[in-house]
């Protein structure tokens, strides 16, 4: 991408600000994708960094996204709060390395969830110089979620029985997926990108309990295995069953594999030490067993996602650019974070979601 102002070196150092530090943070589909390009060129043994703040509450809903629903518009229901730090490496000119980790924290009434997030990736460089006007690339990418515990303290209907606070242990998900790029220098300030991918992913969950309290008053402690739900009375009462089983579990449909395949582009204008960039993925999954298991108990699947990004950058020095992002997704988190999406869930999804960050971009 060619540079132009009256900033030479500011410049020429944004575009490897810009470039170098996209694509590894917050799916199936790996976070922030929408921004990715083939055009980024590094010296062997360039390293930079990426610290930001993630965050999405009433005061930055500028889009209205969380306002305008119906059950949860003006409640804390969807505050969301991280932070992630993301690292690239040039091993040459031609490859780069990157990694990066992320904690979430999302408020749903009195509960509060944190998740960790992490991905590794490395791009080649194919075809495309600094000199050219189009370029093309293929990137590797790793990635995935996970959580400890994942709680909801009211009331929630498991398997035709209402139960109270329900304990979902050891979730993750991990994600192998490939992308072609391209890109092409439209002027000397803009630049056109377009990506194609396809993934595989695994979702795991572990155990999960919750307290059923049934006509009588009477408390048990349920427990859920993928092939048994079981319960236990915590205490003498009036009921006269103190424990029962079935081999039902709603858990046999929370572990699952699946695909996907998406695709997107991405514009980016930069002139002296200002940046915008504007991306735009589109994502389709095919889950193994959970959608139509959905669909056959006359729910609805989300198979598809669109997601939109959009930052500005603007440089420092040589060595530093500051950075506002805003991300924006049809339906919240689906290809984002997968082990969330599962037949007791689903329903869920149909909603908009979008959050904030904020951060620094730092080159060595």
């Amino acid at each position: 991408m060619h540079c132009t102002g009256t900033h030479p070196k500011i410049a020429a150092k944004l575009v490897g600000l810009v470039m170098a530090t996209m694509g590894v943070s917050t799916g199936w589909c790996a976070p922030l994708d929408a921004l990715l390009t083939a055009d980024q060129f590094h010296y062997s043994g360039e390293l930079r960094f990426e610290v930001g703040l993630d965050a999405m509450n009433d005061t930055l809903d500028v889009l209205h996204l969380r306002a305008k629903d119906p059950t949860y518009g003006g409640t804390q229901v969807g505050d969301y709060s991280g932070q992630h730090v993301r690292v690239a490496y040039a091993v040459r000119p031609t490859l780069l390395v990157e990694g990066a980790l992320a904690r979430r924290s999302v408020q749903y009434r009195t509960d509060e969830e944190s998740i960790d997030s992490w991905q590794m990736a490395a791009q080649q460089r194919l075809y495309g110089n600094a000199d050219s006007p189009a370029h093309a690339a293929v990137r590797l990418s790793l990635w995935g979620n996970r959580s400890d515990e994942l709680r909801k303290s009211s009331a929630t209907a498991v398997q035709g029985l209402t139960v109270q606070d329900l304990r979902v242990l050891d979730l993750s998900d991990h994600q192998e997926e490939l992308d072609l790029l391209g890109s092409w220098r439209l002027t000397e300030a803009s630049t056109l990108s377009a990506f194609f991918g396809i993934g595989r992913s695994a979702v795991s969950t572990g155990d999960m309990t919750a307290t059923y309290v049934d006509g009588q008053g009477c408390q048990y402690a349920m427990s859920f295995t993928p092939t048994q739900t079981s319960g236990t009375r915590i205490a003498p009462c009036g009921s006269s069953l103190a424990a029962f089983s079935t081999s039902l579990s709603p858990l046999a449909e929370f572990s699952y594999g699946g695909s996907y395949t998406q695709w997107g582009g991405m514009w980016q204008w930069q002139r002296g030490p200002w940046a915008l960039r504007a991306g735009m993925q589109w994502l389709r999954l095919d889950r193994d067993n959970v959608d139509a298991k959905i669909a056959q108990n006359g729910g609805t699947p989300y198979e598809d996602n669109q997601i939109l990004v959009v930052d500005v950058i603007h440089a420092l020095n040589e060595q530093i650019a500051i950075f506002v992002r805003g991300q924006a997704m049809r339906h919240q988190f689906v290809g984002e974070i997968p082990f969330l999406y599962n037949s007791a869930t689903a329903h869920k999804f149909d909603r908009r979601y979008g959050y904030v960050s904020v951060g620094l971009h730092v080159a060595f």
